[in-house]
């Protein structure tokens, strides 16, 4: 296991937020947020939206889901953006 203060503060801050088994996805998600190369808030928000609301690679494959960036499923665009958009906030402070 990485030391806690070999991660940056903002992925540390997404680990925290999204410690639960189950919110893995998230996690990776907020801390994409974290490495967007936005510098402001707009332009990090911009990278989110591009990030969680894509169509699957392949359509009609349900599992394409997995190798794309895109969660796919609307439910699953919303928290992904909720998820990257704490990562935009963590990477401010």
């Amino acid at each position: 296991m990485i030391p806690h203060q070999w991660g940056s503060p903002c992925g540390n801050q997404c680990t925290n937020k999204y410690a639960a088994l189950m919110q893995i996805p998230w996690r990776v998600f907020c801390k994409k947020g974290c490495d967007t190369d936005g510098e402001t808030w707009e332009e990090c928000l911009e990278e989110c939206n591009e990030i969680c609301y894509k169509d699957p690679v392949l359509k009609d494959r349900q599992w394409s889901a997995c190798i794309d960036r895109s969660p796919g499923v609307d439910r699953y665009s919303e928290e992904c953006f909720h998820a990257c958009v704490s990562g935009c906030g963590y990477k401010a402070t």
